[in-house]
């Protein structure tokens, strides 16, 4: 790839995004709602608190959770409206056995539900069958292999209560990189040491081969695909069997200044979290097939 060919993307600054406290992690559902969870101080409580909101652009509404104390890295939500949030690493109890990591809150706040989704999580997607689809990252697979438990599989799926109703056997991952859940029926995910990039369709699975580089997350549309590790991001077309890197990837903001943050990607949305507000764009809004 000639790196010298940058493509300058324009993301729109979503306006009810503004960051007053310490953004802790960003999501986007299935059906495109972006959501934010950011660590408050409150007052009332002398306490952190965290704040979990759903954004419409011009505003936004805010469940408040007091469980600062968790290391959330995950926000997704049910069809029902209620919240999933999820951290990566979760802590051995005094028998051994693992302590719940994902917690399940109504809108007004409270906890209805927590389980345990194994450790290691690299990523976290709920689907319109209110389905958790769940992807490990090496140590989360290597580790919970030693104990034969779910994360060994790199990726599995998981109904609302917490329960594994799919294992990965298929192909064998070490590190689940990156995850783009579509729907129940249309999945898409990378791994390693492969370095494939696997699309799940109606049960069946077809992968591609991609260049040797690690990214995080990926969305496609039609025959091209964007992918990042937040600090660089690339054009990707594919050939056959493979995916080939066209072009560098430059966000920008509305005033054309070069974006940069942690970056979420799911379908065709992209979400940009700067440290005071969150910058949006679809796909299909600059690459034309």
């Amino acid at each position: 790839m000639d790196t010298s060919n940058t493509l300058k993307i324009h993301l729109d600054r979503v306006t009810a995004s503004q960051v007053t406290g310490k953004h802790v992690a960003t999501g986007l559902t299935i059906s495109g709602q972006i959501m934010m969870i950011e660590q408050i101080y409150d007052t009332k409580r002398h306490r952190d608190v965290l704040h979990v909101h759903r954004l419409f652009d011009q505003w936004r509404t805010t469940t408040i959770v007091a469980q600062a104390e968790t290391e959330f890295s995950y926000v997704d939500a049910f069809s029902d409206g209620r919240i999933l949030l999820v951290a990566s690493r979760c802590d051995d109890d005094v028998d051994g056995s693992w302590l719940p990591n994902a917690f399940i809150y109504d809108p007004s706040g409270h906890l209805l539900d927590r389980f345990c989704l194994d450790d290691g999580i690299q990523n976290v997607h709920v689907d319109e069958k209110d389905q958790i689809w769940v992807s490990y990252f090496d140590e989360g697979v290597f580790a919970d292999a030693a104990t034969n438990s779910i994360g060994s599989f790199g990726l599995a799926v998981f109904d609302e209560h917490g329960q594994a109703v799919f294992k990965n056997k298929d192909y064998p991952i070490d590190d689940c990189y990156a995850l783009n859940v579509c729907s129940s029926n249309d999945a898409w995910f990378f791994y390693h040491p492969d370095y494939r990039i696997v699309h799940l369709e109606n049960g069946k699975g077809t992968s591609y081969a991609a260049p040797l580089r690690q990214f995080s997350d990926f969305i496609v549309h039609g025959e091209h695909l964007i992918s990042t590790d937040n600090d660089n991001t690339y054009l990707l077309k594919r050939d056959g069997n493979r995916y080939d890197e066209q072009a560098r990837i430059q966000f920008e903001s509305e005033k054309g200044t070069p974006l940069q943050g942690t970056i979420k990607m799911r379908q065709d949305r992209i979400v940009l979290s700067t440290e005071t507000r969150l910058y949006a764009g679809t796909f299909s809004d600059f690459i034309v097939e």
